[in-house]
């Protein structure tokens, strides 16, 4: 007697007996190998929406500008043992190759950008939960308008537009960074409208498997000139909510781009913003964060009754709260110092304190934020901190910020809960060796950039 395949089997069960059966399966990942099984299971998945629930938060891939490898700042195992996961790209096809000098290698390692579990580097698209990845062509650079060829183009950013519980596939998004100084540009064409209209954009994706250009039609005015438009902006990030892509432009102005209709619209920054300005995803859709002298400063983006506003959600003066952590706290979350442990053979004798990582999940709930943390005295309080926004928790309320004394040294990140107004120490951001890898002036500001981690564990055609 032949034995019945899965299919066969799944046959037998009436559709809701099944459905309730695969309801039970709690861990995404295995309702994602269930997926596979036939097509029958994956109909029920799909119809069911069994697999559309919210992507944890793991922790923050974190870029330092002197560092040849992006650092994973996570939280801790849970009480069953799952373990964490690592930010360690040694599985890429690009070897991790230490050159004979000890501070460089092959291949490039810059995370440009994360969207629900993928991150997009420089030719690959990755998924560090599965450790698989998939490899992305390369895209011309010439840029096109309805007018003829853009001039005065700096470089390219690229955006991942990605929605696991929707569809497996993503699509890579490539705007142009304009030049900002220096270059004689055409009057005529600096006068013209910014972004212009239709906006000829270059998307990859990964169901075709290759570039297309895609023209995008512009919905409401424009948000100023292309003179105006060419300033400096050093954090340039994007979210993708629902269908559409904000990207937070150089000249301070959000484009949404509608995937489905292929048109974008121009949203103004909210009124009274200071420095660091940060867009994210969170709880209530996309937030827009600030500092104002001592201030936090949240919005969030209202988009109903076609039209887009900023509502004030949060102003707070953060120098209180802060005060309490005067002196450095050891948090329960660990950076992984991929840096240090693949330079170590390089670097001088380092005594590195073995931490030991505790087996709890980190409650983000707890409002007993004390006895989550060591307190270490500190021998002299710095006169001078920078805070800088490392991100959003995606479906809850709090901001993740870093505390640095001077030029991003000794930097701790904490965890802000916007409806409580309390601060939890999260630990060190601060890598082994820093100090070695710094080929900096000693004044000189060090640019970090950081992306909230949801592992996504999809195993189908997402990398």
């Amino acid at each position: 007697m032949e034995q019945a395949d899965h299919g066969d089997l799944a046959a037998l069960l009436p559709e809701a007996v099944l459905a309730d059966v695969l309801r039970r399966v709690e861990a995404p990942r295995w309702l994602a190998v269930s997926r596979c099984v036939c097509k029958a299971w994956r109909a029920i998945i799909d119809g069911e929406n069994l697999l559309r629930t919210d992507l944890p938060l793991s922790g923050f891939f974190i870029t330092f500008k002197e560092l040849c490898l992006p650092e994973f700042f996570s939280r801790p195992l849970s009480p069953f043992g799952r373990p964490a996961i690592s930010g360690k790209l040694d599985f890429l096809p690009t070897a991790i190759k230490v050159h004979p000098d000890g501070w460089s290698l092959d291949g490039d390692y810059y995370i440009q950008d994360h969207c629900n579990g993928l991150l997009l580097l420089d030719g690959y698209v990755v998924n560090p939960a599965t450790r698989r990845w998939k490899s992305l062509p390369s895209c011309t650079r010439s840029h096109t308008t309805a007018g003829g060829i853009l001039r005065g183009i700096f470089s390219d950013h690229y955006y991942l537009a990605f929605d696991p519980t929707v569809s497996s596939h993503y699509q890579v998004f490539q705007i142009p960074y304009l030049r900002w100084a220096g270059g004689e540009f055409d009057p005529l064409e600096e006068a013209s409208e910014w972004p212009p209209s239709p906006y000829i954009l270059r998307v990859f994706s990964s169901r075709r498997g290759r570039w297309e250009e895609r023209l995008f039609v512009r919905e409401g005015d424009a948000a100023g000139t292309l003179a105006k438009a060419r300033v400096f902006g050093i954090r340039l990030r994007s979210v993708y909510w629902r269908g559409s892509l904000y990207v937070h432009c150089q000249s301070d102005f959000i484009m949404r781009i509608s995937l489905s209709e292929d048109k974008y619209n121009v949203i103004k920054p909210p009124m009274s913003v200071g420095l660091s300005n940060y867009i994210g995803l969170s709880e209530k859709g996309v937030y827009h964060a600030s500092f104002v002298k001592n201030h936090i400063r949240i919005c969030i983006l209202n988009e109903s009754c076609d039209k887009s506003e900023w509502i004030l959600k949060h102003d707070y003066d953060l120098i209180k709260p802060m005060e309490v952590f005067d002196h450095q706290v050891h948090g329960p979350w660990i950076l992984e110092d991929i840096n240090y442990g693949i330079f170590r053979s390089h670097l001088p004798s380092i005594n590195k304190e073995e931490v030991i990582q505790e087996k709890f999940e980190w409650n983000s709930d707890d409002d007993d934020f004390c006895e989550n943390v060591d307190m270490v005295e500190v021998h002299h309080r710095r006169p001078y901190f920078e805070i800088e926004i490392l991100g959003f928790h995606p479906y809850k309320e709090i901001l993740f910020f870093s505390r640095s004394e001077t030029y991003k040294l000794n930097a701790m990140a904490f965890a802000y809960h916007l409806n409580s107004f309390k601060v939890e120490s999260l630990g060190s951001i601060y890598p082994t060796g820093h100090q070695y890898f710094d080929s900096g002036l000693p004044n000189e500001n060090r640019e970090i950039k950081s992306f909230p981690y949801t592992p996504c564990c999809w195993i189908e055609e997402t990398p």
